[in-house]
């Protein structure tokens, strides 16, 4: 059931006591201040109810419980509890959920605010909880620091929530933790985070310094990490680290370089590796990219980058390849692309026209991606190889004018190609 978009209705129906009711969503209700008996209805309600989510109450501010007075739960077989922009909330949420497995809580601002007691009665969530979100909502920090005694947590996302200096570090089962502007966090726990961590993600966390390379080596089953406008200190990202790492994903950080964590060491496991906006990016190392698994390499708007990764053609594996604004790049290295390149996109000119005429494009490739080469003037005949299935030019119009829609008086020179998009005129062959 869901209700929505009521302006003038001040209450909420009783819908407590439908039976067979399981998933019941309440969304801008905008003049809804207070939510109780009138929804319960009685005993006993929501007897069959697992999802419940409140979202856009502009006006409401209290939530209270049944007229059963605690004798049994008002929800007893809820899964899943989120509550998002409800701005004057205050006060504390149901005291018994006894099956409660996911718990997301965001941009609700003054909820618990100057209340002496837990928000939540963790002793009734010690078996079920597995999945807590608690995004804007600095009321709730002590809320944190007893999820401790959660021990079949799984996922945990934290963001703005005041001054907590809070993070896990004793749960045995934890597998994803997100930190998000959490801007009074400056270090991790001496002690490191749960060996059991396979995703991290740290997103506008600018104070908070980085994992020492003893946490980082405890990470063994760390898989995915993202790193987003955070930990201002970090300037060498150390590769093979982590010995389980498949996604390595840093976008506008300090850093300076990407290293090797050990000498002659390879990143087996590395898959995807994305960089973007890392303004002081000057340096790959030495010798090329340790990754001899990796299928997609993306580099992007690091301004002060002047090679790509000496040895790229040794990236066997590498199926796409995406290189953008980077203005100080002006050739490859020694010895071209990967030779199984699929998905190439580029958006520098000057790599462009390197490219198509030393006929370095890889005879696998499928899909060509031109952006924003203004001073590309053409395309040469043997340029792109007989493998290509698409390409697409935008912001290129010399390229338009000589290619587009089959009027272009080299269209005949790319017409083979089963589909062409050029700023956004599809032609399919």
């Amino acid at each position: 059931m869901r209700l929505s978009d009521s302006g003038n209705c001040s209450s909420l129906p009783t819908v407590g006591q439908l039976p067979a009711l399981k998933e019941l969503y309440v969304e801008r209700m905008k003049v809804v201040k207070s939510v109780g008996g009138e929804l319960y209805g009685g005993n006993q309600p929501f007897q069959c109810l697992e999802k419940l989510e409140f979202r856009e109450m502009p006006e409401w501010e209290e939530w209270l419980p049944s007229p059963s007075g605690g004798e049994s739960p008002d929800f007893p077989r809820l899964q899943e509890l989120i509550l998002y922009d409800c701005p004057k909330l205050v006060g504390d949420l149901p005291a018994h959920l006894p099956s409660l497995k996911t718990l997301d809580v965001s941009e609700c601002e003054v909820l618990h605010e100057n209340r002496a007691s837990n928000t939540l009665n963790t002793e009734s969530l010690r078996g079920s909880l597995e999945k807590l979100t608690i995004m804007g909502c600095p009321g709730l920090s002590l809320l944190l620091e007893s999820t401790e005694t959660l021990p079949s947590l799984q996922m945990l996302r934290i963001g703005s929530v005041g001054g907590s200096k809070w993070l896990p570090h004793n749960s045995n089962r934890l597998r994803s933790l997100t930190l998000y502007g959490c801007s009074s966090l400056l270090s991790f726990p001496t002690n490191g985070l749960p060996t059991t961590l396979t995703s991290l993600r740290i997103q506008n966390c600018k104070k908070l310094e980085f994992l020492s390379r003893e946490m980082m080596a405890n990470l063994t089953s760390l898989q995915s990490l993202y790193l987003i406008r955070s930990c201002d200190s970090l300037r060498s990202f150390p590769l093979g680290i982590f010995p389980k790492l498949a996604y390595l994903e840093i976008w506008s950080c300090n850093l300076e370089s990407l290293s090797v964590s050990v000498e002659g060491g390879a990143d087996e496991n590395l898959n995807i590796l994305d960089i973007r906006y890392c303004p002081n990016l000057v340096s790959f190392p030495d010798g090329g990219l340790p990754t001899p698994n990796l299928t997609y390499f993306s580099v992007r708007g690091c301004e002060n980058l002047k090679l790509l990764p000496d040895r790229m053609h040794t990236l066997t594996a590498l199926q796409g390849l995406e290189i953008s604004n980077l203005p100080n790049v002006v050739s490859f290295a020694q010895g071209g692309l990967p030779p199984n390149l699929q998905t190439l996109f580029i958006r520098n000119w000057d790599l462009v026209e390197t490219l198509l005429n030393e006929q370095l494009l890889p005879a696998t490739l499928h899909t060509l991606l031109i952006y924003d080469a203004s001073n590309l003037k053409f395309l040469p005949k043997e340029g792109l190889p007989a493998s290509l299935s698409y390409l697409r030019i935008r912001g290129c119009p010399s390229l338009k004018k000589r290619y587009g829609n089959k009027k272009g008086k080299d269209w005949r020179n790319i017409a083979r190609i089963p589909c062409i998009n050029i700023d956004d005129e599809i032609t399919i062959i």
